[in-house]
């Protein structure tokens, strides 16, 4: 991955370079720890093309979130299988530094640390730019109530995904979601978990809350 972004029209968008065979329209991808099946391809010069041969740079929509540029990608045939690898790729890298946690919500983080020691609140932020990721994490960071401190675990630009939803749950933390929505599967899942999603617009509301 070259470099990647969030658009407001195509979602995720990521330029990647073929190191070796063919990229076509249609091919699922692992991307670090993002995943999805390519919709649409353009070349350096914005031109639609179907396929991509080596040492060739192309920009490609389909993904489920933002990868990280530097991250390799690979090309499978199962899309039940690279959202699996997707999904243990985040779970592993957060058991490998946090160990195994578990569904919280909001309300049940309150209560742990008006009776512990460990005053943390670990959130994963998502919002439709850097700049306004940047400002909502910085003014969270911020924050100290009775030596209550925020964690910011996770900050970056995309919609909240299956991903995040995976890394709330290991890392027993809430998400929010700023200007981006969620789609139904998504808040399905969270739901299910019982991982707790909040939606903002505004900052100071968010900071408030």
């Amino acid at each position: 991955v070259i470099e990647s972004r969030l658009d407001k029209g195509k979602g995720p968008v990521a330029t990647l370079l073929v190191s070796n065979g063919t990229l076509r329209i249609g091919d699922i991808l692992v991307a670090g720890n993002t995943y999805g099946k390519i919709r649409a391809m353009v070349d350096d010069q914005d031109r639609k093309i179907k396929d991509a041969p080596p040492s060739k740079a192309v920009e490609v929509t389909g993904l489920n979130d933002v990868p990280v540029a530097g991250d390799p990608f690979l090309v499978l045939r199962d899309e039940r299988r690279a959202r699996q690898i997707s999904e243990e790729r985040t779970h592993r890298a957060w058991r490998e530094e946090h160990g195994v946690g578990k569904a919280v919500n909001l309300k049940d983080l309150f209560n742990r640390i008006s009776e512990s020691d460990n005053k943390k609140l670990r959130v994963i932020i998502k919002g439709d730019t850097h700049g306004s990721i940047e400002a909502l994490k910085s003014s969270l960071e911020k924050i100290d109530v009775d030596g209550a401190k925020v964690e910011v675990i996770r900050a970056s630009v995309g919609t909240v995904t299956e991903t995040d939803v995976t890394l709330a749950l290991a890392s027993e933390a809430v998400i929010i979601g700023f200007n981006v929505r969620p789609m139904s599967n998504v808040r399905d899942l969270a739901s299910e978990k019982g991982i707790d999603i909040r939606l903002y617009n505004i900052i100071y509301k968010a900071i408030e809350e």
